[in-house]
């Protein structure tokens, strides 16, 4: 820096201290006093661009008496207003999804099973004991499975190991095989033959219930197949330590992508609104062959139509995004995984969402509260519960059309089943597992397999929550377009961008003489007209308020 240059800078910021000090020992309001144009500068630059100015910068404005346009369209263009906004919407969304994506079925332990040799398998007990028998803790030996060859099914051939506590226990060998997660084609690792098995289906034969054809890529497939592995090049399972945080980080980017799509050419409603969402090639391969692999205890991510036709990313392409268009329920980050899988309830979506675009909060109510029930499942009737639950329960309804606890879209379920056992035949092979992670009975029937189960959303759809068929068919799109046609969204947005911006919550008190909802309200309609996010912040920054003393 021009050491001449420097010392005028900080001579400004001493002026300007000394300036305030005077004013104040005087009895004078200065707050209402304009920076000198230097902070406004650095006040603007750190705002929207996260950084302090260079001297060029400094130099350019010297002598003015105002910051020109130009150099705030500058500001708003700039790739570093694009990362301000999406640590704007990260401490607005929480967009940090930390959950199980894999589980024993389909997540890969190693095992070192001779010096040097490390081999992969899958440490499900149940996988273990239909491969090899005994009590489920043995994987396979030191012998590459060519030594032993496969018998006419194509299933590897074992040899007799042992006897363990439950009985006799066999093992196979390994098979060299490369990895999809792994970029280099020449590396491989040494796999378990059982579990290198590449089959993509398997049958069951008649005279079992769920006799036919059916697909290894799924959790069911886990004590049904023996001829079921990891499919072609591992894809249907996972190294979680790899792929794990790269398809969570990925989740993240896809989210905060939208937010780049809605904060810089977009309009900004497009941010709850939009069909489009992004994806690269972990998602691409997470969605398409490992999150229907989940046992039903963990996040359940099944791949629907609506969600949209998948490009041919491979796994490695995680640099790579392309768009996909999603249907039916689908509406903006509200139904991504990272909003999902972060807020994994109907009602902490609701709450967070009544929080981020209604800047509305739940508060204890300050009187108590009699006519209402002491027990009962009913939250909207029961004591100390209702007074939030009677706003959270219709607002959480609107969420019920993807399933709690995961992703998976509940678009083309049915309904409502006769009984458990009716229930249970919604999937094959026949799951009752299946059935209670989606359905839950009736709650005024007894009988385990009369009473009609019902998607869990939709236990309480009756005459005395008549919003709750109605908002679950609307989905969560519903909800954010009539927020955003009566003009809240925008009053909210606007309302939060002025707090960021001032530092300060805007004073809303009509009885003062720097009452500033009138002016909110004003700038809000206009922003609901343009829809443009960068727009409502240069409105706001050229505000008298910008550009006064702290």
């Amino acid at each position: 820096m021009n050491r001449s240059r420097f010392w005028q800078l900080i001579g400004v910021a001493a002026t300007t201290a000394l300036s305030s000090s005077a004013l104040a020992d005087g009895g004078q309001c200065y707050l209402h006093r304009e920076m000198p144009i230097e902070r406004q500068l650095r006040r603007l630059s750190i705002d929207l661009r996260g950084t302090v100015p260079d001297v060029a910068e400094y130099d350019a404005i010297a002598g003015k008496a105002a910051l020109p346009d130009d150099l705030l369209d500058a500001y708003l263009g700039d790739d570093q207003f694009r990362i301000q906004m999406r640590h704007y919407h990260e401490e607005l969304l929480w967009t940090n999804p930390s959950t199980v994506l894999g589980d024993v079925g389909f997540s890969l332990s190693t095992a070192t099973i001779a010096p040097g040799v490390v081999v992969y398998f899958v440490p499900s007990v149940t996988k273990l004991r239909l491969y090899r028998g005994g009590d489920g803790t043995h994987s396979c030996q030191d012998k590459p499975q060519s030594a032993l060859g496969y018998d006419a099914a194509g299933l590897p051939l074992t040899e007799p190991i042992g006897v363990d506590a439950v009985g006799a226990y066999v093992a196979e060998g390994w098979e060299e095989i490369h990895p999809y997660w792994e970029a280099d084609p020449a590396k491989t690792i040494k796999v378990c033959a059982f579990d290198a098995q590449a089959a993509k289906t398997y049958t069951l034969p008649a005279g079992d219930p769920d006799a036919g054809t059916l697909t290894c890529d799924h959790v069911l497939a886990v004590g049904k197949a023996k001829s079921c592995g990891c499919g072609p090049n591992l894809n249907y399972c996972m190294a979680a330590s790899v792929v794990q945080p790269a398809v969570l980080r990925s989740m993240r980017e896809q989210l905060l992508r939208s937010v780049d799509d809605a904060t810089s050419k977009a309009p900004y409603s497009d941010l709850l609104t939009t069909k489009r969402a992004w994806v690269n090639g972990p998602l691409v391969h997470y969605l398409r062959y490992l999150g229907q692999r989940q046992s039903f205890s963990r996040t359940q991510n099944f791949y629907a139509p609506s969600d949209g036709e998948l490009p041919d990313l491979p796994y490695t392409a995680a640099d790579t995004w392309a768009p996909i268009e999603r249907k039916g329920a689908h509406s903006g980050i509200l139904t991504l995984p990272a909003y999902l899988l972060r807020f994994q309830t109907d009602r902490s979506r609701a709450n967070r969402y009544r929080i981020a675009f209604e800047g509305q909060y739940f508060q204890p109510p300050s009187t108590k509260d009699t006519a209402c029930a002491k027990d009962g499942d009913d939250l909207t009737q029961r004591c100390v519960c209702r007074s939030c639950h009677v706003t959270l329960e219709p607002l959480a309804a609107y969420f019920g059309v993807f399933t709690e606890a995961g992703t998976t879209s509940l678009t083309d379920f049915a309904r409502e089943y006769p009984s458990l056992t009716a229930c249970s035949k919604g999937i094959s092979p026949a799951s009752t597992g299946w059935c209670d992670r989606f359905y839950g009975p009736s709650p005024d029937l007894t009988d385990p397999d009369i009473r009609p189960y019902k998607l869990k959303a939709l236990r309480y759809a009756d005459k005395e929550h008549p919003d709750v068929q109605a908002h679950f068919d609307g989905g969560p799109g519903k909800l954010a377009a009539a927020d955003i046609a009566g003009g809240l969204f925008h009053q909210v947005t606007t309302r939060r961008m002025f707090e960021m911006l001032m530092k300060r919550e805007p004073n809303l008190d009509a009885a003062s003489l720097d009452f500033e909802g009138d002016l909110l309200d004003g700038i809000a309609k206009e922003f609901q007209s343009h829809e443009d996010l960068k727009l409502l912040v240069k409105r706001l920054v050229k505000l008298p308020t910008y550009r006064r003393m702290p």
